[in-house]
This record gives structure tokens, C-alpha cells and sequence, in this order.
């Protein structure tokens, strides 16, 4: 099987859909990576900042932005794969302690992973499409 065809059966396995890609000598895989580090760097920013003004203002949002962050939780469930979505809450709210320790993942057959940065979350994200699509 070309490396195309697998890239993109990977991909439609993490989202759950069908994509379609095009020939425009630029990389889909790249600009995927590009766009979710994109995304997800906006969505930690927002959750970062939330507990920011908590920790430092005293300002406690969290019944204000509840349903912002229940909804973007929806979405990612909507369009990931179980594990997958679990990964990528889990780099958001739970990777880090408040004085930065970083904790594991654990997928769903016990196994710890490490996301130190955002290229790692997404490294599991490919591996986890390959494990989730053998037989």
C-alpha cells in the first residue's frame, strides 16, 4: 500500500471521516500537524488563562466558561477516536501539575506515554491510528 493511502486511512481513523486530499506539492500531513498544533496551542491558551485570573486575581470562571469548555470536550469527542480524545484532554487539563510536573498517559491497554510537548501528543495521536487499525 502507498505511504499516501496509509497517511490517509490513519487520518480517517483519528477523525472518524472521510477526507479527501489533493496533489498541490504541499505535505496534508504537515499542514494537519500545522493546523491541530495551531488549534490545540489556542485551546490550552484559553484554559491557561482561566486559571491564571483564579490563581492570580482570585477571578473564578469556571461556572462562566463551563459550557465553552463542555462544548470544545464535544467536538473533540465528535471527531476523535475514544483514546484519542481522552490523549488530547488529558494534554490540557491533566499533563501538567501546578508546579509543572508532567504526569503520563495511559491508553487503554495500561501503556504510559509522555506528551513533553505538543509534537508528542501528536505522534501518539498517529501511532494510536495505526494500533486501532490492526486487525
Amino acid at each position: 500500500m502507498d505511504q499516501k493511502k496509509e497517511i490517509k486511512e490513519a487520518l480517517e481513523k483519528i477523525l472518524g471521516s472521510s477526507i479527501t486530499m489533493r496533489e498541490d506539492g504541499s505535505d496534508p500531513v504537515d499542514e494537519l500537524k500545522a493546523d491541530f498544533i495551531k488549534i490545540m496551542d489556542m485551546y490550552e491558551g484559553v484554559w491557561k488563562r482561566q486559571n491564571d485570573l483564579l490563581e492570580n486575581e482570585g477571578l473564578d470562571f469556571t461556572s462562566y466558561d463551563e459550557q465553552y469548555f463542555k462544548v470544545i470536550e464535544g467536538f473533540i469527542h465528535f471527531c476523535f477516536e475514544g483514546v484519542a480524545a481522552d490523549a488530547i484532554l488529558f494534554y490540557v487539563y491533566s499533563r501538567k501539575d501546578d508546579d509543572g510536573t508532567l504526569h503520563p498517559f495511559i491508553d487503554s491497554r495500561g501503556d504510559e506515554h509522555m506528551f513533553n510537548t505538543i509534537d508528542d501528543l501528536w505522534e501518539f495521536l498517529l501511532y494510536w491510528a495505526e494500533e486501532i487499525m490492526k486487525p
